[in-house]
């Protein structure tokens, strides 16, 4: 009797066994080392307003269904996690503001963008190194600064900076504030733009121009993975151009020399037009599950703006949803030609915020061996009772 009992104990021994592996495999990164996850992105621009893109990505609709990605996570409390390289990617978007999207600026009357652009591998982690330790404030130091009220920086530098030749340093308005929180969790997702990319404007406010945006930096000349995000970075946007149009008409480019020329070089001597750079200077912060709040007091876009991230994931971090800010201010300068003897102007700026969240589900692998596991155990304690 004694001998059947151990015999039937043993199926019973070996069935937890298996569940308990299912289990480990399930719930422990350690051999699990990865999570299915969908993201979502929400920007906020110069107003209090946000936009959301109103999708997962990678996208969950019946004509253009993805399954989701998949993303390492590490280990220990707050575990780390590295999102794959173009889980964000989009080649064919166009954008034009109007009716059903956005009101187009006074003075902008048209303003389209054909966007290419996908992600480079994103890399976060609790005690991020390159992130504030403290409630720290980024700004922009002047020889007006005003300890009494908000940081702002609306004048010429204590200490001209070398980058660009310090052209770009006058009127450089605005202040990014990050609380990290105790976590200090956040990272680097960095963006590349495609050679496809392209935008055109057409402006009013200041006379007859148009803008042409030529195509972004060689990929080889882009920020990429493994160059960490750091507080205050400031790196330059794409260059635009904008070309003054003669009137009356507003369709051709005004020519200041040589006179005549041709249009299409080599057929004659190329033309050289009035035309203005645009250099959209951008100042940023690491991603942080922490607040950030972005404040922009030049007068057209006097703006303060904050969000805060979250992390709800469960202990192994395969499981909820993290959410983090990632605050930026842009500043645009325009540079017109020697001809018209004009000084650099800053032209346009803007806070703006953006959050991207992570969703994270169990791998369906591992929880369909632990639902086998469980009713395996179901099935022999029953044929064991009986």
């Amino acid at each position: 009797m004694a001998f059947r009992r151990i015999r039937s104990f043993v199926p019973l021994l070996v069935a937890i066994a298996f569940a308990s592996t299912s289990l480990l495999i399930a719930a422990d990164p350690a051999n699990a080392g990865s999570a299915l996850f969908r993201a979502k992105r929400t920007w906020w621009f110069s107003n209090t307003n946000s936009w959301t893109d109103g999708q997962l990505v990678p996208p969950t609709g019946m004509k253009n269904y993805q399954p989701p990605a998949v993303a390492k996570v590490g280990t220990g409390p707050n575990p780390s996690f590295t999102a794959p390289k173009s889980f964000i990617k989009n080649t064919t978007y166009y954008f034009a503001c109007g009716p059903g999207t956005f009101q187009c600026y006074v003075g902008y009357p048209e303003s389209k963008g054909w966007y290419s652009y996908w992600n480079a591998k994103g890399s976060f982690r609790a005690s991020n190194p390159y992130a504030a330790t403290t409630t720290t404030t980024i700004r922009f130091a002047t020889t007006m600064l005003d300890p009494k009220n908000p940081p702002t920086a609306m004048y010429a530098p204590v200490t001209p900076t070398t980058t660009w030749s310090g052209r770009y340093d006058h009127s450089r308005g605005g202040s990014i504030m990050i609380w990290p929180g105790s976590n200090r969790f956040g990272g680097t997702m960095r963006f590349f733009e495609g050679p496809n990319a392209r935008f055109y404007q057409l402006i009013t406010i200041d006379g007859p121009y148009t803008t042409v945006t030529f195509p972004p930096k060689p990929l080889s000349q882009q920020l990429g993975t493994g160059v960490e995000e750091v507080l205050g970075a400031v790196t330059e946007g794409a260059v635009g151009f904008r070309y003054q149009l003669t009137e009356p008409s507003h369709i051709d480019r005004l020519v200041i020399g040589p006179t005549p020329c041709t249009p299409q070089f080599p057929s004659g001597p190329p033309c050289t037009y009035y035309v203005k750079e645009a250099h959209y200077l951008i100042t940023r912060a690491p991603y942080t599950t922490g607040m950030a709040r972005g404040w922009q007091p030049n007068g057209n876009t006097n703006t303060i703006q904050t969000a805060t991230g979250y992390d709800n994931r469960t202990a192994q971090g395969l499981n909820g949803t993290i959410s983090m800010v990632h605050p930026r201010l842009v500043h645009a300068y325009t540079v017109s030609p020697p001809i018209s003897g004009k000084p650099i102007a800053m032209s346009w700026s803007s806070s703006r915020l953006r959050a991207i969240d992570f969703r994270f589900m169990p791998e369906p692998a591992g929880t369909a061996m632990l639902a086998a596991g469980f009713i395996t155990l179901a099935g022999l304690y029953r044929i064991r009772r009986r």
